[in-house]
């Protein structure tokens, strides 16, 4: 009995165009935003902590702007990650799609939102995801029994006072994309006009 032959997929359309890939990544990002079931909807951001070690925490991603090349994602402001990116504002963002295969890395600066972005991205938040802010004592605090964790809206203002949407400026872009025919790997430097693009060894 013969065995079939297993044809590779075909590779992508911007396999070997450096800007198609840009903007494929950008795609990707954009979907993660949107889609639960994308694997770019919660991508790892890591920080450096005031031990001066690496913090990795996974994050939902719930803005992206193409345009002015940032992302946003939600936090507690008493969560450590806060003081963290107040004291180094560099960070790094991973996100890998195994079906897809395609990595991307990407080195950002952390930035609280205020003002009217703040107001935009509480208005948008749902009902469910506000209680998560609800909670009396700072995220990570010990505690000796679970249900010592209190919920309670109205000290909280339905969790508003705590609330921290956080705007991650996308500096540098790393692609990786694992293909039969081929890896490819790019790397993106996005604070040059025009971007910086360049091939790297996979």
């Amino acid at each position: 009995m013969f065995k079939q032959t297993k044809i590779p997929p075909a590779p992508l359309s911007c396999y070997d165009n450096l800007e198609d890939t840009l903007g494929y990544a950008w795609s990707l990002l954009a979907r993660g935003v949107k889609d639960r079931k994308s694997a770019f909807h919660t991508p790892t951001v890591a920080t450096i902590g005031i031990d001066d070690a690496p913090h990795l925490r996974t994050v939902v991603l719930r803005g992206c702007d193409v345009e002015q090349q940032r992302l946003r994602f939600h936090t507690d402001k008493r969560s450590a990650k806060v003081l963290e990116m107040s004291a180094k504002p560099d960070a790094a963002i991973h996100c890998y799609d195994a079906g897809l295969k395609i990595q991307l890395r990407l080195g950002v600066e952390l930035k609280l939102i205020d003002g009217t972005g703040f107001d935009e991205a509480w208005s948008a938040t749902r009902p469910m995801s506000r209680e998560c802010y609800q909670v009396t004592t700072a995220p990570g605090t010990p505690i000796e029994d679970p249900y010592e964790a209190i919920f309670d809206s109205s000290t909280t203002q339905d969790g508003e006072i705590n609330f921290a949407p956080v705007a991650a400026e996308v500096k540098t872009m790393e692609w990786l994309y694992l293909a039969a025919k081929g890896h490819r790997r790019a790397y993106f430097d996005l604070t040059q006009t025009p971007v910086k693009m360049d091939w790297l060894v996979p």
